[in-house]
């Protein structure tokens, strides 16, 4: 075997990824020439090295960074779509009305197909449909004990709650905010589920008020 052929199969041979007869092709090589020596050598090292390095374990706070980016990126994808059929209903009225008029009833076509968006057209006699046009977020379960969290004064935060009843990010309004406190309160709002807002009876996006009042008292 020349040095071509065994050099690309060095990784592979270090793994115990080669036949047989490539393993024992690739031994005799390497028995005889010190260049490949060197290159398997290096190998090995790098194999050491990268194995001593370990596992790292994720942040406590991942799952709640991820739902945050998934959340802020459907926004963004709904505000483009929106305003793609805003400037179409724009573009479309120009060439058909006056142009004095064709600002108002772009304006008012397009509230009124977003009406019809927004609202079924149908509304069966058992769905619960709210007397309001819009109720906020309610607290549905929390399995994260409040007796767990180390709090020397209460913190009362703003959350903000997806149209899935997930919290997306939150902001403190009142207490300590430092790092110590905001690890705790992701912990706790990971496993914290909402009734999400509504909006002419659909689920929307929402904000509500969160206090936490457990308080460590050291003897």
């Amino acid at each position: 075997m020349r040095c071509t052929e065994a050099q690309p199969l060095l990784s592979s041979y270090l793994d115990r990824a080669v036949s047989g007869t490539e393993m024992h092709e690739i031994s005799g090589h390497l028995d005889q020439c010190p260049q490949c020596q060197k290159e398997y050598a290096l190998l090995e090292n790098t194999h050491s090295l990268v194995s001593s390095l370990g596992r790292r374990q994720p942040p406590s706070d991942m799952a709640l960074k991820i739902r945050v980016a998934l959340s802020n990126e459907r926004s963004r994808s709904s505000l483009g779509l929106m305003q793609r059929y805003s400037l179409r209903l724009e573009n479309a009225f120009r060439g058909l009305m006056f142009p004095a008029t064709a600002g108002v009833l772009s304006a008012v076509v397009f509230f009124g197909t977003m009406i019809v968006l927004l609202v079924p057209a149908q509304v069966r006699a058992n769905d619960d449909v709210p007397s309001n046009f819009y109720t906020p977020p309610r607290l549905q379960l929390s399995e994260y004990p409040e007796n767990q969290l180390n709090l020397d004064s209460p913190v009362v935060i703003e959350t903000y709650v997806d149209a899935s009843g997930r919290v997306e990010n939150y902001r403190i309004i009142s207490g300590r905010d430092d790092a110590e406190i905001r690890e705790q309160l992701n912990r706790a709002l990971l496993f914290t589920i909402f009734v999400p807002a509504q909006s002419f009876g659909h689920p929307v996006s929402g904000k509500a008020i969160m206090s936490f009042s457990h308080i460590n008292v050291k003897g």
